[in-house]
């Protein structure tokens, strides 16, 4: 999968921007804030439906304007796909979908149009914060693989509102009425769960064999070793209805006294272990990013194996935090992919096979703009 054709309308700092990227290597260089990831969060959007930095899509509409859009043409093995995100600041839906043109009924059903991998600093996270934004990274790699995860969580995370609601509501409520009531929630959570716990499962179980065999590849100590394990109530279950629904009845009644539902796959979280050990405690900055970037090559290999074809690799700003050792096994990886790499420097991408230099910067009216070179 490659990006064939990219363009931009009063996005972040941009008030307009086409480019036909190379299906090679792209360099973007210039100082910090002159919006060289704003092009990255553009393409991160039309691959994963959302921002990789904020959650809030009035952030990315230039100040001041009613809309804005990124677009962009995508080449695939099944031939050529068109895909359009508009946002909208002050209107419900905020954010709207087109695909060939035409408005899509979900924001889900752009997921496989357009596919990408993004490392950059703020990946770092997935160790260092809360089970929160693992799961959130479990949940983003999963949409754009299996498109049909998207409306299965979302499932799960409407039932589990209502149950929440139930919970909220039950104050002075006869015990019989809302046994009967929490009994018709449990098993519908049970059975939304699922989907959701056994593609986790065999995501994470693929992950974890590519991430172990990349972090081998490239750590400075080769006795070291890097585990990914799937941590969650319905982890290692082979009836992962049964269990969820005896371990919601096991927990109603402190559920019922904490007010929410505290037993379930949105309880779930992703150990990192270097030699048995929680990385997230014990690990190196070394390590971690070792760690962290054995997971990213590890996606691309999952996706191409899934897929049948390469997604595009974002890199923001990380050549010049890796070693010699580092930067080639990424290059190793990047062979075949489309890449995009940004950096202040336009030495710091030195190695990196560039077919386009494009320099970034922001012009007198605060927009930036591109000169290739």
């Amino acid at each position: 999968m490659y990006f064939s054709s990219l363009r931009l309308m009063h996005f972040r700092n941009y008030a307009e921007l086409e480019l036909a990227p190379t299906r090679g290597t792209t360099v973007l260089y210039g100082a910090n804030g002159s919006g060289k990831t704003n092009l990255l969060e553009a393409m991160h959007l039309l691959s994963l439906g959302r921002s990789h930095r904020t959650a809030a899509d009035r952030e990315m509409i230039e100040e001041g304007q009613s809309v804005a859009f990124v677009r962009a043409e995508t080449r695939r093995l099944d031939g050529r796909h068109e895909l359009e995100v508009r946002l909208y600041p002050l209107e419900k839906p905020q954010k709207r979908v087109l695909l060939f043109g035409k408005p899509a009924q979900r924001i889900s059903d752009m997921m496989g149009h357009a596919t990408a991998v993004m490392f950059g600093p703020e990946d770092l996270r997935i160790v260092r914060d809360g089970p929160a934004a693992r799961r959130r990274f479990i949940d983003m790699q999963l949409s754009q693989i299996r498109p049909s995860y998207v409306k299965a969580l979302r499932q799960y995370l409407s039932v589990l509102e209502s149950r929440n609601a139930l919970l909220r509501a039950q104050r002075g409520a006869p015990a019989a009425d809302f046994d009967t009531q929490m009994d018709a929630w449990d098993e519908q959570l049970a059975g939304a769960a699922v989907y959701v716990v056994e593609a986790r499962r065999w995501f994470l179980g693929e992950l974890a064999q590519n991430a172990a065999a990349q972090y081998a590849s490239i750590a400075e100590d080769p006795a070291e070793t890097f585990e990914l394990r799937y941590v969650g109530p319905l982890a290692s279950t082979e009836t992962p209805y049964k269990q969820m629904l005896t371990g919601l009845k096991r927990t109603r009644a402190e559920d019922r006294q904490r007010l929410y539902t505290a037993y379930g796959p949105h309880r779930d979280d992703l150990a990192m272990l270097l030699c048995g050990k929680e990385l997230r405690a014990f690990g190196s900055q070394g390590q971690t990013r070792t760690a962290v970037l054995s997971m990213k090559l590890g996606e691309i290999q999952l996706i191409e194996n899934e897929m049948g074809e390469k997604p595009a690799l974002l890199l923001d700003d990380v050549f010049s935090e890796l070693d010699v050792r580092r930067r080639a096994a990424l290059l190793r990886s990047a062979e075949g992919v489309q890449t995009f790499l940004t950096c202040t420097d336009k030495a710091d991408a030195a190695g990196a096979s560039a077919d386009l230099y494009y320099r970034v910067q922001v012009g007198e009216d605060n927009h930036a703009f591109l000169t290739e070179g």
